[in-house]
This record gives C-alpha cells, structure tokens and sequence, in this order.
C-alpha cells in the first residue's frame, strides 16, 4: 500500500488561477469521441492510501489538486479514440460508431471499450474487449447497452442505469460460466477546480456512482456473488474522465469516505483543449484577468484568495470580492513582493 498525497491546491507559481465557479454543465459532446484524439494518464491499481478524509465532501466550490509529479509505482496508459474495426473485434458491437483503445504502455496490453454519443441522449457503452483480464471470455456485450454520460450532467443532477453480460470465472477447483446484473446509481455530489500534473487549473464536476456486479453461478448454482464498488470521477471538458478514483471491492457498497482506493488515475495529457475559462496574465507588476463572456447575466464578481497552506485534500476557503465589473476582464496591480495569489469570477448575484 502507497500513501497518496492530496493537496488542495499548491504553489503553482507567481499567479494562479481558478477557472470560473459557476456550476459549469458538462455535455456528452465534451467527451473525446473524435477519431485520432489521445490522452495520457498516471495510474495506480496498488491501493492507495487517501487519508483520513478520503477523497473530500461534496458541494462546492472546490479545489482538488493532483497535480504532482509521477510516483515510482504509477504506470502510465494511454488512450486512443479509434475506429470500431481497430484491433478486429468492433463486429461484437455493430452499432458502436468508435472505440477507446487502452494501452498499458509498460507492457503493451490492450483494451478496447465500443461507444456511440447521440445528440440529446448522451454516451452509448455498448461493451469492451479485454484478453488480459479474462482471456476465456474477453468479449462483454451489454444487453441493453447502457447511457453511461447523459446528454448534460451538472451539479445535483441523479442518473442510474443497469444491464446484463456474460461472464466466466475460476474458483479453484471450480471454472463457472455466469450471468452478471450490473447496476449503478450516480448523482454529481460536488463541483469546482481540478488541478493536474501538465495541465493545470481546469473546471470540473465530481460524479459519485455506487457500482454492484450480482454474478449467478449457471454451472453448479451455488457459486453465487456479489461485489460492489463506490467510484469518484471528475469530469473535466475535453478530457472526460480526468481524475478516477475506484474504491476496493466489498460485499456492500463502500462508504462515501472510503479512505483505501484499488485504482486511482489522473490524466497528464490530452490532444486537444478546450479554451481557457479564465486568463491571468501578469504584465509588470498589474496582473489582468479575462474570462469567457457569459449571457444573460448582469455582470461578474471577482474574487481572490492571498495563498493556500494546508495539506488537506479539499478545503472551502473565504475569497475577498475585488470588484464586480460589467464586461469580462479586469485588472488589478500586484503588490511587490507577493508570490502566490489565486483569482475566480463567477456571475454577478
């Protein structure tokens, strides 16, 4: 087991930047789905340890920073949006219109997951490719096939789904085939700012989904089982998925402050970007600050907080208001001789 320290936002640098707070609405269109875009991750499948606040409340406005650099037990996976005949198993999933390939690139394993993102419905999971964890029966096809990101998730927003695969599985002495009833509840518990190594300061959402795998033994029908999970994701546009957080497998579902994750990924690297929701640029000794327009609003509120010094995972801090201006930028001179200094704008009350 590793100790895995999360701060709630280091120095990252002379001039800082919150991205604006208000409760952003993430779409099925943010996900990478575009044939040719890839992205890079850090991943630990040890358990980690979270600390004792696990991976933090819910609510918001938050800063979670996971922006240090790679520990010596992480590997590194990176993904590829590819055609569904990429790899030659797209024909389990005729409907599936691309495939997310995964590469471990420590050793070369691979793994593919078929989706489809309809307008006004969200993401389609259709299933997944995967020899290296089941090489007896690698080929999953979700019947039905599952809504996995609706068409717009924000904060608050409830959403569950289930369906049925097929499944094989050794408990020595016994080789069972079986019949597996997946279900998930999700609910988007918290919102504000991810930090990630590479990348830095982006908006997200924090989606909380409980996950039971029910397994019916078909060849003796006494193996029986159930394995539950509780998974922290972070929503970031562009990205999807960029913080992962997977909890140990129990009998019940976890608790939301389980402290011992089996998986924990955060993505360093994306082929594409969306624009900055916030710029700070310091020019001389006046830092100026511009955002995306937003419409139908009144007018803006900027904030500022002097410096962070906490270890914990995630704190809710008191921002000063500096002014409240009526188009998208402002500028404010920097005192000499500060170092650290983090802004925000959210709309106007």
């Amino acid at each position: 087991m590793i100790l895995f320290r999360l701060f709630l936002i280091a120095s990252l640098g002379a001039l800082s930047s919150a991205p604006v707070v208000a409760q952003i609405v993430f779409s099925a269109s943010d996900l990478p789905g575009a044939i040719g875009y890839h992205s890079r991750a850090y991943v630990n499948t040890l358990y980690v340890d979270l600390g004792r606040g696990g991976v933090g409340g819910p609510g918001g406005p938050w800063f979670w920073d996971v922006s240090e650099p790679p520990y010596p037990d992480e590997i590194v996976k990176r993904l590829d949006v590819v055609r569904t005949a990429d790899g030659g198993h797209g024909t389990n999933w005729p409907a599936a219109t691309f495939a997310q390939r995964l590469t471990n690139e420590s050793n070369g394993a691979r793994d593919w997951s078929y989706y489809q993102i309809t307008t006004n419905q969200g993401r389609i999971y259709y299933g997944f490719y995967d020899s290296n964890a089941n090489p007896d029966v690698p080929a999953k096809v979700f019947r039905p096939p599952t809504l996995d990101i609706p068409a717009s998730v924000q904060y608050g927003q409830i959403w569950s789904r289930s369906l049925d695969f097929n499944d094989f599985g050794s408990s020595f002495p016994f080789y069972v085939d079986y019949a597996v009833h997946f279900t998930a509840q999700a609910e988007v518990d918290a919102f504000g700012t991810l930090v990630l190594p590479g990348i830095g300061a982006v908006p997200a959402l924090r989606v909380n989904e409980t996950l039971t795998y029910e397994y019916t033994d078909l060849t003796y029908g006494f193996l029986d089982r159930t394995d539950c999970f509780r998974e922290y994701y972070w929503l970031v546009r562009g990205i999807g998925k960029a913080l992962d957080i997977i909890s140990e497998a129990d009998y019940s579902v976890p608790p939301a402050d389980f402290t011992t994750a089996s998986i924990f990924l955060r993505v360093f690297e994306f082929s594409s970007r969306p624009a900055p929701d916030l710029r700070v640029r310091l020019l001389g000794n006046t830092a100026t600050l511009d955002w995306r327009p937003q419409t139908n609003c009144s007018g803006y509120r900027v904030q500022m907080l002097p410096a962070f010094a906490s270890n914990n995972w995630q704190i809710s801090s008191n921002w000063q208001i500096l002014a409240e201006p009526a188009t998208n930028s402002w500028a404010q001179a920097v005192p000499p001789g500060d170092t650290q200094r983090f802004f925000r704008v959210s709309l106007k009350p």
